[in-house]
């Protein structure tokens, strides 16, 4: 899925980020965003948004010397979300559906995303989480989804965000008690990319305990085939099945042909256009089903 002009807007936001934090002149800082243009526009729409993201965030890390911008944004959602683990799995096992409750509250951390949003708040996400229960899903998807879970012998769970992951690790409790023959492998960001989940946040909730974690050895807000370790693409070749986090997931998989299940809110304007929905609309399609747009 190629990049689009919006998301080149987007990506600018995150550059200007990145100079507001710079210890530097005011003529450095703007000298370093014009190195990030430069950058961008060398880019053009060719890449996915992922892709261009990186190139221009990894010049950001070189010029500024600043590696990891969310380091304490993703330290204080793991920590929050881990202060309701106990309290979310006793409600989805209480639950009449408790594999439909796990994807639900799976879904609604996807909204931790502070690459596709400026105003993610604590207040929205328990409002979220408490809601959670009335959020619709494609039903034939999530048939077609146990259906295949109930075949398999491997899962690929591609993660997205920090925070995020605590719900993506209450889920895998809930997959390996329904479906104890199913070997689940994590792949998670190789290097810190916005608040992306690394391996870093997978060992501080305890990830790495319940399933096997892979860094996918880039530092793209994303999962570009081509570019991942080859222990990550063995992974994914092998796997029966993939379920996908996130909206960098999808523009940088999608088309591939694997078997992937997509998961994720519909958070920028570019997405709520393309499924034709309202904002923080969830959407859980199949890579093999879903039309091409």
């Amino acid at each position: 899925m190629r990049a689009e002009e919006a998301c080149k807007v987007c990506t600018r936001k995150k550059a200007r980020m990145y100079t507001e934090l710079y210890q530097a002149s005011e003529e450095r800082k703007e000298e370093v965003l014009k190195q990030a243009e430069r950058c961008l526009e060398e880019a053009g729409t060719s890449q996915s948004a992922p892709k261009m993201m990186a190139g221009v965030l990894d010049l950001l890390k070189r010029e500024t010397g600043i590696l990891d911008p969310y380091e304490r944004i993703k330290r204080e959602y793991n920590q929050m979300l881990l202060s309701m683990e106990e309290e979310i799995s006793r409600c989805i096992h209480e639950a009449k559906d408790p594999f439909r409750a796990a994807l639900q509250y799976v879904t609604v951390g996807n909204y931790i995303d502070f690459g596709a949003l400026s105003d993610i708040s604590e207040e929205q996400l328990r409002k979220l989480l408490n809601g959670c229960g009335d959020l619709v899903l494609d039903s034939d998807e999530i048939m077609h989804f146990q259906e295949e879970l109930g075949r398999a012998r491997e899962l690929l769970y591609i993660t997205d965000n920090a925070g995020e992951i605590v719900l993506d690790k209450i889920f895998m409790n809930v997959l390996k008690e329904l479906y104890p023959k199913l070997q689940i492998h994590v792949l998670v960001r190789g290097e810190p990319v916005l608040n992306d989940a690394t391996l870093e946040d997978a060992k501080m909730i305890g990830l790495n305990r319940i399933a096997r974690v892979i860094p996918n050895g880039t530092s793209i807000p994303g999962t570009e085939y081509a570019q991942i370790s080859e222990e990550a693409r063995e992974c994914m070749d092998r796997a029966d099945l993939c379920l996908a986090k996130g909206q960098g997931n999808f523009e940088s998989l999608r088309e591939c042909g694997k078997n992937i299940y997509y998961l994720f809110l519909c958070k920028c304007d570019l997405f709520v256009e393309r499924f034709q929905v309202g904002r923080l609309t969830p959407a859980f399609v199949n890579e093999l089903r879903m039309d091409h747009k």
